[in-house]
C-alpha cells in the first residue's frame, strides 16, 4: 500500500517540535545538574570558610583570655609591690608591725645586699629581671606555731615575693610542767628569700 508522499508534511512541524522539546528538556536537565553541583560546591567552601573562621575566632579569644589572664596577674604581682624595687623601709615596718599584732617575742633579722636570683628553671627575659633579697631571721619562740604565723603573715603582708629557703629550731629552755613562767621556750633561724620582678620596660617608659 503506498502512501501519498503530500501526506508526511503535517507530521514535519509537530516531530520537529517534538524533537526540540526533548533537546530542551535535556539542557534543563544537564543545566539543573550543573547549578546544582555548583551549588553544592559553594555550599561545602561557604562551610569550610565559616569553620576557618571559627577557629580563628577561637584562637583569637583564646590568646585573649591568655593575655588577660596574664594582665591579671601583672597588676596583681603590681598590687603586692613584687615588680619594682626592693622596699626595705616598707619591710621593717612589716616585720615590726608583725611581731606587735602576733605578740611574739624577740625578733633579730637582717636583709643582705639585692642580688640577680639564681633559681633552677627561672630564666630571666631581657625586659624582666628577678632579683633577691636574702632575710636571715633569728626569733624566739614559744611554741613552733609562732614561727608558722610568722612566716604565713610574712606572705600575706610583705611588698615581695616570700620563699623560704631553710627554717631550724632548737629548744633553749629544760621546761617542765610545773614552770607556768611565759618565757620563750625555742630558737628558731631561717634564710627568706624576698624576690621583686624588675621590669625594665616598664621603667624605661
Amino acid at each position: 500500500m503506498k502512501v501519498p508522499g503530500g501526506n508526511l508534511r503535517p507530521l514535519y512541524l509537530p516531530l520537529a517540535a517534538m524533537v526540540g522539546l526533548v533537546a530542551l528538556g535535556i539542557a534543563i536537565v544537564v543545566l539543573t545538574n550543573y547549578y546544582l553541583a555548583q551549588a553544592r560546591l559553594a555550599h561545602r567552601i561557604a562551610l569550610t570558610d565559616r569553620q576557618a573562621i571559627q577557629n580563628k575566632l577561637s584562637r583569637a579569644t583564646e590568646e585573649e583570655r591568655e593575655i588577660r589572664e596574664k594582665l591579671v596577674d601583672y597588676r596583681r604581682l603590681l598590687a603586692r609591690g613584687v615588680i619594682g624595687d626592693e622596699q626595705r623601709l616598707d619591710w621593717v615596718e612589716t616585720i615590726g608591725q608583725i611581731k606587735t599584732d602576733r605578740k611574739l617575742f624577740e625578733i633579730k633579722y637582717q636583709i643582705e645586699p639585692q642580688r640577680p636570683l639564681e633559681f633552677p628553671g627561672l630564666t630571666a627575659s631581657p625586659n624582666v629581671e628577678f632579683r633577691v633579697s636574702p632575710l636571715r631571721v633569728e626569733m624566739q619562740l614559744l611554741h613552733e606555731g609562732d614561727l608558722f604565723v610568722f612566716l604565713d603573715e610574712l606572705r600575706k603582708n610583705l611588698r615581695s615575693h616570700v620563699m623560704v629557703r631553710a627554717c631550724s629550731m632548737q629548744r633553749t629552755d629544760r621546761f617542765t610542767g610545773a614552770d607556768k613562767t611565759v618565757v620563750p621556750r625555742l630558737r628558731a633561724e631561717c634564710m627568706i628569700d624576698l624576690v621583686t620582678i624588675r621590669d625594665k620596660q616598664s621603667k624605661a617608659t
